[in-house]
Order: structure tokens, then C-alpha cells, then sequence
């Protein structure tokens, strides 16, 4: 009885001793395989941030909107701060926030790395629906915000707003309007809505007078329509000119403020 006991007690100890020579070995390998990984990766990390081949020496700046006096001011500034860095240790997130607090504006700025050596900047503004004339043009998008200088090819055919009286200044990035170009802003807003009268075209829109508010047509026709009951007036409206007839050429203005529309012969 006793020899069995001590031969059981033998094979536990051998298996013991197997299994962790075993598992010894495993383990070393796997540090091994670990020790190799780590210094790949920074023997990698140290030449990618020590290499001159991903230095900065291109900024380029994408926009619909920005004039090429803007864009080529933005790449100028972004160059000179971080031109010669190392692409990997540019912080995007800072560059995209700084960028944003100087175009409030902007829809969303996003900033990136193009390899090897390029900072692409794109930058997303609302589309402009008017100009306003205060001192100078002004792009504006549909809530009246005031955006930034833009390519003049972007803004053919807009709308121009008279007597809004709005005020922007580019340094504080402020801007000031009065009710006037609110109600501009909600004609336009209306004239859109119908596809002949979009169709028509809509040169400008006076709206130093309110009461007497008037837009004018791309073939000259002047419509006075005041501030108030767009939707109807501009129902009128729609009806006087498909009219078979009238003669739009022999006409100098259309009244739509009243319940019988006035016509006003040249």
C-alpha cells in the first residue's frame, strides 16, 4: 500500500513539472513575440516623428464660398505656425477650433493630415439665399446671418436686399439689421415657394418703406406689396401674370396690396 501511495505522488510531481516547463516556454515566447512588437512600434513612431520626408510644407484650404483673397490668407497663416512640424504632432482639433472662432459662421470646419507633408482645411458655410447693400454687399443665408467674403461667381443671381440697414464688422464679426431685412428675408422666403414665380426670377427687393415694399422682376416689372399677407398677395400676383390678357410689356407696376390688384401702365 505504501509503494502505490509514492508512485501516484511520482506521477503528480513529473505532470507538475511538465506543465510548467510547458507553460514556461509558451510564456517566454509570447514576451518575446511582445518585447519585438513594442520595439517595432517605436523604432516606427520614432522615425515617422524624427523623419524630414513628414514635415509640413502645404496648407490648402477648401471652400465654395471663401474668396481666393481669404483662402490664400488662411494657407499663409496656417503656414507660418506650423510650416517644418511634423504632420503627427500637429494638433487638428486646435487648428479647426481657431479657424472657427474667427468664421462663427461656418457650418463645420474639419482639418486633416494628407500624407506626406499636406494640412488640408475644409470649410462649410450655409448657402447664401441674398445680398444685402449696406456700405457694401453683403451674402446672407436665410436666417440673415451675415457670411463671409465670397467668390462673386458663387453669388450670381441672388437677390439684392435695398435698405435693410444692416451693419457688419469683420473684426468683432458683429452684425446689426432691423426689421426691414427680416421681412425681406420672409418674402423671399414666400416667392420660393412658388416655382413660376421662382421661374420668373427675382432681381431685388426695396425694402427701405415697408408699407410700401416692393421686389423687382428680371424683366423689369416692379411688384408693391407691402410687408404683411405674402402668401395671398403673391397668389394674386401669380394669377395677374398668367392672365392671357395682359401684356407684361405695357406693364411699369403691379399693386398687390389691395383686394382688387392695381395695374400700372408704362
Amino acid at each position: 500500500m505504501k509503494r502505490r501511495k509514492r508512485t501516484g505522488k511520482f506521477k503528480l510531481s513529473s505532470l507538475a513539472k511538465e506543465i510548467g516547463s510547458f507553460v514556461l516556454k509558451r510564456s517566454a515566447g509570447v514576451i518575446v513575440i511582445c518585447v519585438f512588437i513594442f520595439a517595432a512600434f517605436f523604432l516606427a513612431r520614432s522615425f515617422l516623428y524624427r523623419s524630414g520626408y513628414f514635415r509640413l510644407k502645404v496648407v490648402e484650404t477648401r471652400s465654395v464660398f471663401l474668396d481666393q483673397a481669404a483662402v490664400l490668407s488662411l494657407n499663409d497663416q496656417l503656414l507660418k505656425l506650423y510650416k517644418g512640424d511634423n504632420v503627427f504632432s500637429i494638433n487638428l482639433k486646435a487648428i479647426a477650433q481657431s479657424i472657427r472662432r474667427s468664421y462663427p459662421d461656418a457650418r463645420e470646419v474639419v482639418a486633416r493630415i494628407i500624407m506626406p507633408d499636406r494640412l488640408l482645411v475644409n470649410l462649410k458655410f450655409t448657402k447664401p439665399i441674398a445680398l444685402v447693400r449696406g456700405g457694401r454687399i453683403y451674402p446672407i443665408d436665410e436666417d440673415g446671418m451675415v457670411l463671409p467674403s465670397m467668390d462673386t461667381g458663387s453669388l450670381k443671381g441672388l437677390p439684392v436686399i435695398e435698405g435693410a440697414g444692416i451693419r457688419y464688422d469683420e473684426k468683432r464679426n458683429r452684425q446689426s439689421s432691423s426689421g426691414n431685412l427680416k421681412h425681406a428675408l420672409e418674402l423671399l422666403k414666400e416667392i420660393k415657394k412658388s416655382k413660376f414665380l421662382t421661374e420668373c426670377g427675382i432681381v431685388s427687393v426695396d425694402a427701405r418703406d415697408l408699407s410700401g415694399m416692393t421686389f423687382y422682376m428680371s424683366n423689369a416689372l416692379e411688384v408693391r406689396i407691402g410687408y404683411e399677407n405674402f402668401r395671398d398677395r403673391l397668389e394674386s400676383l401669380e394669377k395677374t401674370l398668367k392672365d392671357p390678357r395682359i401684356a407684361i410689356d405695357r406693364i411699369k407696376y403691379i399693386d398687390v396690396r389691395f383686394k382688387d390688384v392695381v395695374i400700372g401702365p408704362k
